[in-house]
């Protein structure tokens, strides 16, 4: 027996995604996730291998390659944050993994740091270059995400507060202030940067240095990856602390960039006695520049996470009729 045909009325209500602004249903994002993940695998290596070429034009004091690379790893950070932002921040969790597991084989191979096949590469390691790309990178990762549900959830409270503002003898509420996520974002994460920038200067070179592991110093850098990690997921609640931190950190770190061109630059001196394995500053720009390049990535995020739910929202909207509502008798 044929099965009768169910009514509009009677069918079940549709459960999958809804369809954009055209009417169309929304692509398949494997293909974001494909290519984030593509691009994650690239970039920890690429941004290494740029922050190690910086440290050696230091080292040489010239310039104009100075200003080079260290502009292109600003632009390859950003442009990299910015793509995850609006594809997926599946990118960041792949590019965090890549260079932890590259700390692991570093701490694993005999020789350790002076194992590395690149002389820019053995003197990178011990400012703790890996460690911190490999923290910022998934910390940013984190922050990016939250700060996209961050950006969904200020949107629906946005179309709720415009609804009750059209609803007469209702009063609306004023939009809660968010001065008190970025004052919160500032000093944490300044304090949790600081806080694992001394750790890592007080014990990862020894810990990549030849020879066996101290436990000390391992505890030391496992807890400054932490710091790391958690200073930048706060972009999820506020970007403030991390572009902020980042900035000050790029300008305590041009006494040392400067150094060999300008050799009385006020400054140099005490960051040789703070920072002793990173006398270049490179391990300071390469911090500061993965800090402004994530924070920045999370605003975005938040903004692309706010314009996809109004979108959604205005589309579940029902249209008015153009002869208006029908009059009830």
């Amino acid at each position: 027996m044929a099965q009768d045909k169910l009514s509009p009325a009677a069918r079940p209500p549709h459960t999958g995604p809804a369809p954009d602004d055209s009417g169309r249903m929304p692509r398949s994002r494997r293909g974001d996730y494909l290519l984030t993940a593509v691009i994650g695998v690239v970039v920890p290596p690429l941004t290494l291998a740029l922050t190690g070429m910086t440290s050696q034009a230091v080292a040489a004091g010239q310039l104009p390659h100075i200003a080079l690379f260290a502009l292109s790893t600003l632009l390859v950070s950003a442009l990299t944050q910015w793509l995850f932002a609006a594809r997926s921040s599946l990118g960041g969790v792949v590019a965090g993994g890549v260079a932890l597991l590259a700390q692991v084989v570093i701490l694993t191979r005999p020789g350790h740091a002076a194992a590395a096949p690149f002389g820019w590469a053995r003197a990178l390691i011990p400012t703790g270059a890996v460690l911190i790309v490999a923290a910022l990178l998934l910390g940013g990762s984190w922050g990016m995400r939250r700060a996209r549900r961050a950006g969904r959830a200020d949107a629906r409270l946005s179309v709720r507060l415009g609804a009750n503002d059209k609803t007469p003898g209702l009063t609306p509420a004023a939009p809660p202030s968010r001065r008190r996520d970025h004052m919160i974002s500032l000093i944490l994460t300044v304090a949790a940067t600081g806080t694992a920038l001394a750790l890592i200067s007080g014990g990862y070179a020894q810990l990549v240095a030849p020879g066996a592991l101290p436990l000390g110093a391992l505890l030391a850098s496992v807890l400054a990856l932490v710091l790391l990690l958690l200073g930048t997921a706060l972009t999820g609640r506020s970007t403030l602390g991390a572009r902020t931190t980042g900035l000050l950190l790029l300008l305590f770190s041009v006494p040392s960039l400067l150094g060999q061109v300008w050799p009385r630059l006020p400054g140099r001196g005490l960051l040789t006695s703070l920072f002793p394995h990173d006398p270049t500053g490179a391990g300071l720009l390469l911090t500061g520049t993965l800090l402004v390049a994530t924070g920045w990535g999370a605003h975005l995020a938040r903004r692309e996470g706010r314009a996809r739910e109004l979108a959604e929202l205005r589309f579940r909207e029902t249209p008015t009729p153009p002869h208006g509502l029908p009059r009830t008798p």
